[in-house]
């Protein structure tokens, strides 16, 4: 499962808008036509960015390990690398400053045997399992709180979810090894649990999706939804329970084929290796009604090395909702993960070699200086840097 995210990390790498008709009209079905000379620096799109450090005490043992991390963000960061072995949490103040760890990994009653996802439910901090369970913290002392179990759940794993309130919940289901008649499976199912019905949305994926992101979704504005899955050429809408399409993805006329989205072992050597196709990697984050998709592709790379993320023709498209206008960016930080986003902002985790490579490639341009800046202010230049910004496509 997730071969294409596995491969990148163990190498280092880790629509319908109805408040009225013209409105209606211009949330059709439409394609967005992506080439390389679309693609332009990162810091023409910026709107507004900050570079905090994470300042952790120089006699403190903790080192934040270069892996892709699970974010909370509320008046404090929660910051997990999610790690099998340490699970812990650790609690840094908004401007960085490390305040404490806490750890309640095993296989008590009171404990998470796994961390997958932190979230916040009445104000309580959410350890998530994957499959369907959340544990419940005080967000301050991590007192245990209680449990919560998505009810009338049919499926055995879950790698993303969504909550729509009022108990509605839009859930990424794992590919089970099955698929219909015509080699599609289901991606989306949207989950009641006051009825406990739970029924399949209309949105299906090749095999080769299984590799790649199995699903995501975030929400605009309207509170209405944007869905993608990998290897989609669909971006899709949901809203008021129907789920219809939205952006059609033209990569540069050079979309990954039917034919090879049915064969996900050799996914790698055949695609990814070559460079032979674009596709939608099948991330989707939005902030500000700034959607953030990454593609693979586009531009090719001289060369691929598996141990240097930056050699990985990966790119970011920004698409404003319900506009579509867009820009493209080569993409940075842990492009693997499913990301981060609060208030309006994207949130990314730079780890020292990234960032080392950022500032030779002068890949923030003008707001290199500030970087640096906040390199200065690190205890440890080996420790992270949260990234917070925001886009404009206008």
């Amino acid at each position: 499962m997730k071969y294409f995210y596995h491969f990148l990390t163990f190498s280092l790498f880790g629509l319908l808008f109805s408040c009225n008709s013209s409105t209606e009209k211009d949330m059709g079905f439409r394609e967005i036509k992506i080439t390389e000379t679309d693609i332009i620096s990162f810091d023409e799109v910026v709107n507004e960015i900050e570079f905090i450090p994470f300042l952790i005490p120089e006699d403190s043992p903790l080192k934040l390990s270069a892996n892709d991390p699970h974010l909370e963000i509320d008046d404090k960061i929660y910051f997990s690398t999610g790690d099998f072995r340490d699970a812990s949490i650790h609690v840094f103040a908004l401007n960085g400053k490390y305040e404490q760890t806490f750890k309640k990994q095993g296989d008590g009653p009171e404990e998470y045997s796994y961390l997958n996802g932190i979230d916040m439910i009445d104000d309580k901090l959410a350890i998530w399992d994957d499959q369907g369970t959340f544990k419940l913290y005080n967000k301050t002392n991590f007192d245990f709180e209680g449990v919560k179990k998505l009810a009338g759940l049919n499926i055995d794993f879950i790698p993303f979810y969504h909550s729509l309130g009022d108990r509605k919940w839009i859930l990424v289901g794992d590919f089970d090894g099955n698929v219909d008649e015509n080699n599609y499976y289901p991606v989306f199912y949207l989950l009641d649990e006051k009825s406990e019905e739970m029924k399949t949305l209309s949105a299906k994926a090749r095999m080769v999706t299984s590799n790649l992101f199995e699903g995501q979704i975030d929400v605009m504005s309207d509170m209405s939804q944007i869905l993608n899955f990998g290897a989609s050429d669909t971006i899709y809408h949901f809203k008021n329970d129907s789920l219809r399409p939205w952006v059609k993805l033209n990569l540069a006329d050079n979309n990954l084929p039917e034919n090879e989205k049915l064969d996900p072992q050799d996914f790698f050597e055949k695609v990814v290796s070559t460079q032979a196709y674009n596709f939608n990697i099948g991330t989707a984050l939005a902030a500000n009604d700034i959607v953030r998709i990454g593609l693979f592709g586009i531009k090719k790379s001289a060369n691929i090395y598996p141990d240097e993320l930056s050699s990985f023709p990966i790119q970011h498209l920004y698409i404003h909702y319900p506009s579509m206008e867009f820009k493209v960016t080569k993409a940075f930080g842990a492009f693997g993960g499913k990301g981060y986003e609060k208030d309006g902002f994207f949130y990314e985790t730079l780890y020292a070699d990234d960032i080392q490579n950022y500032i030779e490639s002068n890949y923030f341009g003008k707001y290199t200086a500030q970087l640096e800046a906040a390199i200065e202010n690190l205890v440890d230049e080996e420790d992270p840097i949260l990234l917070k910004y925001n886009i404009k496509v206008k």
